[in-house]
């Protein structure tokens, strides 16, 4: 088991959109912590726990298109390279957008 192990991501989602859909990450919704006044969330995760903060959201322009992305900061806390891997991959198929 590790102590802490710190991720960082840039995900095409908005605080709207990320708040809204990381309650279907974890199966005790009840105990999600959400703190939009600080930009995260912390929540228990089998024998750990994890914490997610939300840097500033921005805007990425490729020609006319404009697609808002935020960078995300990830801390998981006393759980395994596995138990991290079980999660990330819930993470990743709720926050999948679009194509194949």
């Amino acid at each position: 088991m590790t102590e802490s192990i710190e991720l960082k991501r840039d995900m095409a989602v908005t605080h709207d959109e990320f708040y809204r859909l990381i309650i279907k990450t974890i199966i005790d919704g009840h105990l999600l912590k959400i703190d939009p006044e600080n930009s995260s969330v912390s929540f228990p995760f089998l024998n750990g726990y994890v914490d997610i903060n939300l840097d500033n959201q921005l805007t990425r322009k490729i020609a006319s298109l404009s697609i808002h992305h935020t960078p995300m900061n990830f801390k998981f806390q006393g759980l395994t390279k596995e138990q991290i891997d079980t999660y990330l991959e819930k993470f990743n198929t709720t926050f999948q957008k679009g194509g194949g």
